[in-house]
């Protein structure tokens, strides 16, 4: 089974989550964010199937992982993330520079394995209650993202 986790569930996360959810209802969604009140709604809403913990081992069963909090913070994760995930996980974020991402992700030995990314998109309101499956839509990063979705390791 494919399981997509995500790290933060705003706005973009929420986005992404929901975009994935209409094209794939059959993958499993795994989400931990700060805010534990965007992963309940989320289940609620039958977009996230599975709430996790901020340092879970459960990571481990995500073929992609989405890291959509703050950049550092995203980068806090890596070294978490170097040690739970097997080399065929791919991880991507969604923060707005690259230098420090691709720079850190490098030094803790995942280089190989994270796609920086960048979706050009949001609204002027935050956070996974504004959340759309339409957000990305006609964004270059969403083919790129769906078409990487569809290609990875024969899904």
């Amino acid at each position: 089974m494919t399981t997509i986790g995500y790290i933060g569930l705003g706005l973009i996360g929420g986005s992404i989550a929901r975009a994935i959810r209409k094209i794939h209802p059959d993958y499993r969604q795994a989400a931990y964010s700060r805010t534990r009140a965007s992963v309940d709604e989320a289940i609620a809403d039958g977009v996230i199937d599975v709430a996790l913990d901020q340092f879970d081992p459960r990571f481990s069963e995500c073929s992609i992982i989405f890291l959509c909090a703050p950049v550092r913070t995203n980068i806090g994760y890596f070294d978490f993330l170097k040690d739970v995930c097997g080399p065929d996980t791919i991880l991507t974020d969604v923060g707005s520079v690259k230098g420090e991402t691709m720079k850190a992700a490098s030094e803790h030995g995942i280089g190989s394995r994270f796609i920086g990314g960048h979706p050009m998109a949001g609204t002027e309101k935050t956070g996974y209650a504004n959340s759309t499956d339409t957000l990305l839509e006609n964004t270059s990063w969403r083919v790129s993202v769906i078409c990487l979705i569809s290609s990875h390791r024969g899904w």
